[in-house]
């Protein structure tokens, strides 16, 4: 048996009233978006959606990181998150992107690498923090998030049991080279004749080959570009979309593009039954759909929902706040450059997040260092690997420093689960968020930007 063995969601926790946006520009809007962080980016948002996937389980055989909006175009991101989750050196990883069913293509290749034996275990990881230019109607529409999805052969929750796709060359969504905004061309005809045609000849395709009527199957999440377009392909597939569709997220996130598929799929996994047949669908320059069902493993497995997830967000204060934390206004986020040799020389301390216990006295010690701070014993220390949780033995506010991120900057110091005391900045820290003896989780994030070259590192944001 091959399929889905767990699922796991990411949501920054930012959210733009689009009344804002609508305000700024003489209109009107209902709803939310989540937006990114000055410090969030595909990358780090792919971190976090590996780690709410589980960060307790066995190394993994590969990664698959897939993005339309990765922050680099020549840098394989997924040797990034690799590295940041501690996995083997020997871990087979790429990229995918160049379309919103990247995130297919990656679950797909995953899947086909366990059929095949040459994968044990493998992370399907999608993220999207896609722009759209000032004042134009797609601004309103996109959101920002990631979504991981785990694949094996040994506790699967949703086996697969089908699986088509179309090539169809269609100008959509697109964006080039030297474009910094998604572009759309006639949405109007692009949902009729470009999603409402390839998606339900996929998904058909699929069933075909299943050989499933379309209305035993209890849940189609089609991402789509709006409701509406999404329950045209359910009704052209032969399914009721008041009853068999997975409701779209559109309304609380945006259009999230090429996780919006696996994000549907745990919607539909929060209340699926064992024996229950799902449908997921990606539309980009043709089509992929992939069938699965439900297996008695899943009760016990459920991604945790969506609801909670999304719960706890802090609203961006202004329209402008958001446009300075995406650059398209100016900001000042410059920063100390950190040279390759430097970067190459403390990448299992800093990117891996190793410390060193002493072998004498047993204390557990970060940064990394020969002498130990209790016994004073000297190179008697051992690799210790680092938990990400822990609680907050101190703090201070920092009110001086300007930070797109976040100001004022919380500055923690983190007693961490298993040993180790950390320094670092806290993010995502809503008023009351951070006092002594709360618990904390480490987030990886971007630093700074300084010669031409962005850095990351852990921070500090509430558990």
């Amino acid at each position: 048996m091959v399929g889905i063995t767990r699922l796991g969601t990411y949501f920054p926790r930012r959210r733009l009233d689009r009344s804002l946006i609508a305000k700024a520009w003489g209109g009107r809007a209902s709803g939310t978006r989540t937006v990114a962080a000055g410090d969030e980016d595909p990358l780090t948002m792919a971190v976090e959606a590996c780690t709410a996937c589980g960060d307790d389980t066995p190394p993994v055989d590969a990664v698959y990181f897939a993005s339309t909006s990765a922050p680099y175009l020549e840098k394989q991101i997924a040797s990034v998150v690799a590295t940041a989750l501690d996995l083997p050196r020997a871990t087979v990883v790429a990229d995918f992107a160049g379309s919103l069913r990247a995130g297919t293509a990656a679950l797909r290749a995953a899947l086909d690498g366990v059929a095949a034996g040459t994968l044990g275990r493998a992370l399907a990881v999608a993220a999207d923090g896609r722009l759209a230019e000032p004042e134009s109607p797609l601004e309103l529409q996109l959101g920002d998030g990631a979504a991981c999805v785990e694949v094996g052969g040994e506790g699967v929750v949703a086996e697969l049991v089908g699986g088509a796709a179309i090539s169809q060359e269609f100008t959509h969504f697109w964006r080039t080279d030297e474009q910094r905004y998604v572009q759309v061309a006639d949405a109007r005809f692009g949902n009729q004749y470009g999603y409402g045609v390839d998606v339900p000849e996929a998904v058909s395709a699929a069933l075909r080959k299943a050989e499933l009527p379309a209305e035993k199957v209890t849940a189609y999440a089609l991402a789509a570009p709006d409701a509406r377009t999404a329950a045209a392909a359910a009704k052209r597939i032969g399914a009721n979309p008041d009853t068999q569709l997975v409701a779209p997220l559109t309304a609380e996130t945006g259009m999230l593009g090429a996780p919006e598929p696996f994000v549907l799929l745990s919607r539909a996994l929060e209340t699926a039954a064992p024996g229950d047949f799902l449908v997921m669908a990606a539309y980009g320059e043709g089509a992929d759909a992939l069938v699965f069902r439900a297996t008695d493993a899943l009760p016990q497995a459920r991604p945790r929902a969506l609801a909670d997830v999304l719960a706890g967000g802090i609203p961006v204060a202004s329209y402008e706040k958001y446009l300075r934390a995406r650059s398209i206004l100016p900001a000042d986020v410059g920063g100390e450059f950190f040279s390759t040799y430097m970067e190459w020389k403390e990448l299992r301390q800093d990117l891996r997040l190793y410390g060193c216990r002493c072998e004498v006295c047993g204390l557990v010690q970060y940064p990394r260092n020969r002498v130990c701070h209790q016994c004073k014993a000297r190179d008697r220390m051992t690799d210790h690997k680092l938990a990400k949780r822990g609680t907050v033995f101190t703090f201070t506010i920092d009110n001086l420093v300007g930070q797109v991120t976040e100001h004022p900057m919380p500055m923690v110091v983190v007693d961490l689960d298993g040993g180790g005391r950390v320094y670092m900045q806290g993010t995502d820290c809503a008023e009351g968020d951070i006092a002594v003896g709360t618990p904390v989780r480490l987030t990886y994030r971007r630093l700074h930007e300084a010669g031409g070259n962005r850095n990351y590192y852990w921070k500090v944001r509430p558990a």
